[in-house]
């Protein structure tokens, strides 16, 4: 039975250490997210930039937050600062290991090259340096140890919350997400991937909550392997069913469509909160600023 100091001690982690780098946050917030607003006019310069060596979508409201590259260097920057200390207890741990590579799936998985390779599952996340020690044993007591006497350096490089999590530039994808999905050059981009991966012989995920971008066959694939240690078949089988669907995600230019889309509304509503976000990303630069600095010092 896990003892309630090791409760403890996996919260205080999951509060300084993890946070979701396979980013897509069309999967988390679509069923909430707002519908049209009659006074928000598209501008179609809006355009998304796809970064397929890292597998990132660039919006323009990310400009303005802690992006998905500046939270890789947040939470490297503080797996640096732990394992340093961890050494002094004799653990040797690889903080370039401790998380997997982070990249967006907002519209589902898109980069054909790693998906081939990987299927769903992120590069790196069969390498995590945590995986092989126990919390509860003295390897979790010296990290406990740790976390407490390297406060303040973490604290230096840990933005709180709110900007960790984008503040008004979070509540700016939110919005534009729920204004483009009701467009209906969106439904027809999103008709045109089911289509493509139907030809292919997968069915479109009947859960339009949890299998919006997924196909059913990877939606149940995933469901049932064991994420720990997955088969050989499932592995296969995931790279078969991920490189279909990613290559209709090209083929149909669904996540560039459905992309530029969001943007067009991302830019009436990044210039109605234009000095709220100068002020976010002035706060939010300081802490990435802070990270990089130590990495540029210790690496």
């Amino acid at each position: 039975m896990v003892s309630r100091t090791t409760l403890k001690r996996r919260a205080c982690w999951k509060r300084y250490f993890v946070a979701s780098l396979a980013i897509g946050v069309a999967l988390a917030i679509s069923s909430c997210s707002e519908g049209v607003d009659s006074s928000i006019t598209p501008d179609s310069s809006g355009k998304v930039n796809l970064d397929y060596e890292n597998s990132l979508i660039v919006f323009p409201v990310d400009a303005y937050r802690i992006s998905a590259r500046d939270r890789s260097q947040i939470l490297l920057a503080r797996e640096v600062i732990m394992t340093t200390c961890m050494k002094k207890f004799g653990f040797i741990d690889d903080p370039n290991a401790a998380y997997p590579k982070a990249e967006n799936r907002n519209f589902g998985v898109w980069n054909v090259d790693r998906v081939r390779q990987h299927g769903f599952r992120l590069i790196g996340e069969d390498a995590q340096s945590n995986k092989k020690h126990d919390e509860a044993g003295t390897w979790g007591d010296a990290r406990y140890k740790c976390l407490a006497s390297e406060k303040s350096k973490i604290d230096e490089v840990t933005p709180p919350d709110d900007l960790m999590n984008g503040g008004a530039a979070a509540e700016i994808a939110v919005k534009s997400l729920g204004m483009a999905s009701e467009t209906d050059a969106w439904k027809n981009a999103k008709g045109d991937w089911d289509k493509c991966i139907s030809a292919a012989g997968l069915t479109p995920g009947r859960d339009a909550a949890n299998a919006k971008w997924s196909s059913q066959q990877s939606f149940d694939l995933q469901a049932r392997t064991d994420q720990q240690n997955p088969s050989k078949s499932d592995t296969a089988e995931g790279v078969r069913i991920a490189t279909i669907e990613a290559e209709c995600n090209q083929e149909v230019r669904l996540t560039q469509t459905l992309g530029d889309i969001q943007a067009s509304y991302q830019l009436p509503l990044i210039k109605q909160n234009e000095a709220v976000l100068t002020e976010l990303k002035k706060k939010s630069q300081n802490y990435v600023d802070a990270a990089e600095k130590l990495l540029k010092e210790t690496q």
